[in-house]
């Protein structure tokens, strides 16, 4: 009887970029690259690395900015980060293989798998989006505002993560102080991790795995590539009087947070936001998976939890992905947004059957 997967620390030079990787599995087994989210490190696969890398060669890299990965304090495009992934690929020398991403992460799988199709065969995707922003994710607005989201995370970058991670009550405050407190009474906003009412964060991060995250992300250069990514990486385009989709600067969007009565009282709250308008109308050929909670598709679980077959429809987030994948499902998961550490086991009877081909 073999022991438990080890699960190894590595680091590689890539073209640009030295990367900080875990990896798992026989390495002659297929490969599987894991993304993870924000404001995490590739440790919050770490219940999915040993289950994974019992069939595949699993690698899960820190992405540009985080964790051990190199922190180069340039501004960061979509087509960058995208790029980043092919380049560490390449490094390991593998031709093509399964990619998923989470949040941030799956922000950049699905870029990379648009790109470059021929390198990955396989997409999954775990509460995340592909080229429209939702109106309900304050902080994409937040964001924008220069200098306050640098100074918030140089004042509370490990009081948000004791928040997230840890159940601490943080000293700042609600809009428009910062996204991340209990949402308004008359906003739609919800608070990140926390779509279940009985969400309670010491059922899914110990201490150790909430000072790693907390000594991982507060640093600046940390700080710096995630306001990069949200302000410079997902330009928000809206459309005119014609329908057209025109570019609002971050000063422009920055204005919609500021408004008398916050975002939530702007005329414009409640559009759909396009990051990604070059890639409207593209499609990956392969097969695609949506794994999804109630935060990011909450008008799916109105009629209870969805059946496997369900496929979320009805508002332009939704839809995107039904627009950019022919050969895509779809399934759900009873958490909050952080579904691979707060219900492994869902998601890796997903994962598994996914990368399998049996769904």
């Amino acid at each position: 009887m073999s022991g438990p997967t080890s699960i190894d620390s590595h680091y590689i030079d890539t073209a640009g970029l030295r990367f900080h990787y875990l990896a798992a599995g026989d390495e002659a087994a297929p490969p599987v690259v894991l993304l993870h989210g924000f404001p995490q490190t590739s440790h919050m696969w770490r219940h999915q690395i040993p289950v994974l890398a019992e069939n595949y060669r699993v690698y899960a890299p820190d992405t540009r900015g985080y964790g051990g990965t190199d922190k180069p304090r340039i501004r960061v495009t979509r087509d960058l980060l995208a790029r980043d992934i092919v380049d560490f690929i390449d490094a390991l020398g593998i031709g093509h293989c399964s990619l998923v991403g989470h949040d941030w992460g799956g922000i950049i799988a699905f870029k990379a798998a648009l790109e470059y199709p021929d390198r990955f065969t396989r997409l999954g995707l775990v509460d995340t989006l592909c080229t429209m922003w939702i109106p309900w994710g304050i902080h994409g607005y937040w964001y924008k505002c220069e200098p306050e989201a640098e100074q918030f995370w140089e004042r509370h970058a490990g009081e948000f993560i004791n928040s997230i991670f840890g159940g601490v009550e943080g000293s700042y405050g609600p809009p428009p102080h910062s996204p991340w407190k209990a949402p308004l009474a008359d906003s739609d906003a919800q608070d990140p991790g926390r779509a279940m009412a009985d969400w309670d964060p010491s059922k899914y991060w110990n201490a150790d795995d909430v000072e790693h995250y907390r000594e991982a992300f507060d640093q600046p250069g940390s700080h710096f590539h995630a306001v990069s990514y949200y302000r410079d990486a997902l330009p928000f385009h809206f459309p005119d009087d014609d329908g057209n989709l025109v570019y609002r600067t971050p000063a422009r969007v920055a204005e919609m947070w500021n408004h008398p009565g916050l975002l939530f009282s702007h005329p414009d709250f409640g559009i759909f936001p396009v990051f990604g308008p070059e890639d409207l109308g593209r499609t990956y050929p392969h097969p695609a998976l949506y794994l999804y909670s109630a935060f990011l598709m909450s008008q799916a679980f109105e009629d209870g939890f969805p059946a496997d077959d369900h496929i979320p429809n009805g508002n332009p987030y939704a839809d995107s992905f039904i627009n950019h994948f022919p050969d895509y499902r779809a399934r759900a998961a009873s958490t909050g947004h952080f579904i691979p550490e707060e219900d492994p086991e869902r998601t890796n009877e997903v994962l598994l059957a996914f990368l399998a081909g049996e769904i």
